[in-house]
């Protein structure tokens, strides 16, 4: 089985010809990306159902404490609903 490519927000902002900030208030806005703390910017349940973005648990070392967080990732299929979210001019363009 062939694992589908995976884009970071940035990847993606990059890709999309957007800034990375724009692009996670879209998906906010879209009921994509939860909007409040402890779980900002995570994907919502609907989002990875579609299959639109993926949560990985990733960790970092601060100190003694290894501290988990979640890693927000664009699928091909979201990237391909993000473009024509764009296209239709839904949002503006970043400048």
């Amino acid at each position: 089985m062939k694992k589908e490519k995976l884009f970071t927000i940035t990847q993606a902002a990059r890709t999309l010809d957007m800034g990375r900030n724009n692009l996670l208030k879209l998906l906010r806005n879209n009921d994509l990306l939860h909007n409040r703390e402890p779980m900002r910017n995570s994907p919502t349940k609907t989002a990875v159902k579609q299959g639109l973005l993926v949560a990985e648990n990733a960790e970092y070392n601060r100190g003694p404490v290894k501290v988990p967080y979640i890693n927000t990732k664009v699928t091909s299929k979201g990237m391909v609903w993000i473009r024509d979210l764009i296209e239709k001019g839904t949002i503006p363009q970043a400048s």
